[in-house]
């Protein structure tokens, strides 16, 4: 299915979601032992207490390793569906779904086999990737121009420039090009199931149950919409918790359309802005950025691209 063609169909049933199951709902149920998604756990990244885990020295670093099978995971992760009040015969049908997929590919193709050394990422400035190439900033400043009234609207009301939105559209889905070819539930189900860091797979549970009880209550079918083989969609990439805690109607058109470039512009203008976005002020703007995609060398690219156009 053309999730272009399809985005609006799909997303239109979201929204009615977002009006029936709030953020405070979101909070009132639990995974893995774990407190539901709220959006002060998405800005704090907080973590629960997990069991049935390891500590494991990397550097400076501790992480928490998790082992069990593929059953014992699977067991554990219908176990929340159950608590988040979804039926026995719903879970039942989700896992009976001859779509449902563990993508061992994708996943592991980034573990280098014995005897190899782990292959060196793709680097935002590379020429590959092409961010800073003319094409590249001319696209974003294009971008700009055909929103003008739209960009001016948003940074009056949000505080968050064009250039900086465009910005992390640009890194995130190159203005549509790549949208995604994994299906969502797909993709957090591999994470749940093959990751051995616990934060990891608890994040994942937790987007589950998100995302499974966003389709039930809207009617979506959860193997239909497709995005990153981490679970993000829509032109920002939005993660399901994301979707519930950020994402807007800025054409109040009665749909949160992230397929849309208005309503998903204005989801990432509310993205930083709730996470702490203030203009003049780097310090707090690299912050909000960082919030968005944990890394430092997004942040860089971000800021690099948007002082570019």
């Amino acid at each position: 299915m053309n999730i272009l063609k399809t985005g609006v169909v799909v997303v239109a049933a979201l929204f009615s979601f977002t009006c029936l199951f709030s953020s405070a709902a979101v909070a009132s149920y639990t995974v893995t032992g774990v407190e539901g998604i709220t959006s002060k756990e998405i800005q704090n990244k907080r973590t629960g207490k997990q069991t049935g885990v390891k500590k494991k020295h990397c550097g400076k670093k501790e992480k928490t390793v998790i082992t069990g099978s593929i059953e014992q995971r699977r067991a554990a992760l219908q176990a929340s569906f159950r608590k988040a009040g979804i039926s026995q015969e719903e879970i039942d049908e989700l896992f009976s779904d001859e779509r449902i997929e563990i993508y061992h590919n994708i996943y592991l193709s980034s573990v280098p086999k014995e005897g190899e050394t782990k292959k060196k990422k793709l680097s935002y400035f590379d020429e590959e990737f092409g961010l800073l190439k003319p094409e590249s900033i001319e696209s974003g400043k294009r971008i700009i121009a055909e929103n003008k009234e739209l960009f001016e609207r948003l940074e009056s009301f949000y505080g968050i420039p064009a250039n900086y939105i465009v910005a992390i559209i640009r890194i995130e889905t190159n203005f549509k090009e790549h949208l995604g070819e994994y299906r969502v539930f797909n993709s957090l189900y591999t994470m749940a199931m093959l990751s051995k860091r616990a934060k990891r797979v608890n994040m994942a549970n937790k987007e589950l149950v998100t995302w499974v009880k966003t389709c039930r209550k809207t009617g979506i079918d959860p193997f239909t919409v497709k995005g990153s083989w981490a679970g993000a969609f829509g032109i920002p990439q939005f993660m399901p918790s994301s979707y519930v805690i950020f994402a807007v109607d800025d054409n109040n058109d009665g749909l949160v359309d992230l397929y849309d470039y208005p309503d998903a512009f204005a989801s990432v203008a509310n993205y930083l802005r709730r996470v702490g976005w203030k203009t003049g002020d780097e310090k707090r703007m690299r912050r909000a950025v960082y919030r968005y995609n944990h890394q430092k060398a997004y942040v860089n690219a971000v800021f690099a691209y948007a002082e570019s156009i």
